[in-house]
């Protein structure tokens, strides 16, 4: 604004100078015309004193600086300066007497600036009684104004000029500023009050919606964020609080089982040895009972068992070792029950994989839970494959693969199965899957399951490939 105002300020200036410049030498072409009229009237007349006195009556007023008439030569015959009078001459442009034409300009004298006006006398019929009548020119009249008054003018209007561009810049940035500070400064102010409300933990934090520009939009961007971030705080918490509630209930529900395996086992194992007995005395008819009778028995042992590893796991031995020697074994055990049900076992786990590293037992138990788990989901018969790979992605990542064709897991229940004792199988314990998540976290790695009804279930076990600083930092975890 201040540069518009000053660049305004200065083409007035220049504007105004000009425009004075030229009304000053137009009045003084305008005078120089009236003494050319007056002087041709008092000299017919014989009045020639009159002259001088009219041009000092013009100077008295301010209307010319100096006045002189001067003849053809360019000697000064009246002057207001009386002591040149007679005793000087003027020297005049050539084309003044040449072109028989007013020439008007400026030129400086003792420190001011003069518009000077030179308007030719002719020579007509009525001078002849005094003048030769061969002579088209007579002389010239030549007058002097001062500029300073036009100066000072220009000068007293640009200092006006400057004071009120001033006196509006004054304003108009005092007005601009008030509308800054109230649509931009403040809201931005609130917003920020409200930001380090929220950097100190108060969630509550809102500022409220006062326009609908660009400060608005970010006001409500602000709010939005705050409240989704509160929202997913209050879910955070929740399921932190969740998830403290199933872990103490799983403490108890250990505690309480370890109890209950320990005083079940020892009355189990008499009633095991008492079977034995009465499985050598009982007769052909009563050794179905008989054998029944231990079937149910090995069942509870087993039911035992799993509910004191998962109550008091041990901690896991890490070692680097093969995914795939882990896993043959375990179809080994898992291939009479996948024959039973014409389960067939397709195996992809080639031996030049890279070392994981893991607890080899531990491992083994969890696979094995896995392959039961899928076999016993295809009671009709289907296919059992186990591939190893590692992946390309990162590289440094090993996935065993268990995938089956069977009967599939409903969507409802897919975030329950690693759930201790949840189960859809009327024999299961609903330990396997539960105990296998334990294994597999306690070792390093995570474990995932995606399935579809009707089609069948793939389970996958990842892990990292052995480093030694990869083995030596899951010893210490596993040791905490």
């Amino acid at each position: 604004m201040a540069a518009v105002i000053a660049i305004y300020t200065y083409f007035v200036h220049r504007v105004q100078s000009e425009w004075w410049r030229e009304r000053t030498q137009a009045q003084n072409v305008i005078t120089a015309a009236l003494v050319h009229e007056y002087l041709a009237g008092v000299m017919l007349s014989d009045r020639h004193q009159e002259v001088l006195h009219f041009l000092q009556e013009l100077q008295d007023k301010n209307e010319i600086w100096r006045g002189r008439v001067i003849d053809i030569n360019g000697n000064i015959i009246f002057s207001t300066a009386t002591q040149e009078m007679k005793r000087a001459t003027l020297a005049t442009p050539p084309e003044l007497f040449k072109g028989k034409r007013l020439l008007h300009g400026v030129h400086a004298e003792d420190g001011q600036q003069l518009a000077v006006a030179m308007s030719p006398i002719q020579n007509r019929a009525s001078c002849a009684k005094c003048h030769d009548a061969q002579q088209e020119l007579l002389g010239a009249i030549v007058l002097e104004r001062s500029l300073e008054p036009a100066v000072s003018t220009v000068a007293r209007n640009r200092n006006l000029l400057l004071l009120y561009g001033a006196l509006i810049l004054v304003i108009v940035s005092v007005v601009v500023w008030l509308l800054i500070l109230r649509l931009v400064a403040q809201p931005v102010h609130n917003v920020l009050t409200q930001m380090e409300r929220v950097r100190a933990g108060d969630l509550t934090a809102r500022v409220p919606a006062q326009s609908h520009d660009e400060i608005g939009r970010l006001t409500d961007g602000f709010n939005t964020m705050v409240e989704s971030l509160q929202n997913t705080t209050e879910e955070l918490h929740e399921s932190h609080t969740r998830q403290i509630q199933q872990a103490g209930k799983l403490a108890s529900i250990g505690e309480l089982a370890s109890g209950i395996a320990h005083e079940i086992r020892n009355p189990l194992a008499g009633i095991g040895a008492a079977v034995e007995v009465l499985a050598e005395k009982s007769s052909e008819q009563d050794r179905e009972i008989v054998g029944e009778i231990r079937l149910q028995i090995q069942r509870l042992n087993a039911t035992l068992r799993g509910l004191l590893d998962f109550s008091r796991p041990r901690e896991p031995e890490i070692v680097p070792c093969h995914v795939c020697d882990l896993v043959k074994p375990m179809l080994a055990l898992a291939r009479p029950d996948a024959q039973k049900t014409n389960v067939q076992i397709v195996t992809d786990c080639a031996d030049e994989l890279p070392p994981i590293c893991a607890d080899p037992q531990q491992l083994q138990q969890a696979i094995l839970n896995v392959l039961l788990n899928a076999i016993q989901a295809m009671p009709h018969g289907g296919t059992l494959t186990v591939c190893g790979e590692v992946l390309e992605k990162s590289g440094q990542t090993l996935r065993l693969t268990i995938r089956d064709t069977g009967v599939g897991i409903p969507p409802e229940n897919r975030e329950r199965i690693f759930s201790p004792f949840f189960t859809t199988k009327h024999r299961g314990t609903g330990l396997g899957l539960a105990i296998s998540r334990s294994i597999v976290e306690k070792n390093g790695g995570v474990i995932a399951v995606e399935s579809e009804v009707g089609r069948g279930t793939a389970v996958f076990m990842e892990f990292p490939v052995c480093k030694q600083e990869v083995c030596d930092a899951q010893k210490q975890s596993a040791g905490h």
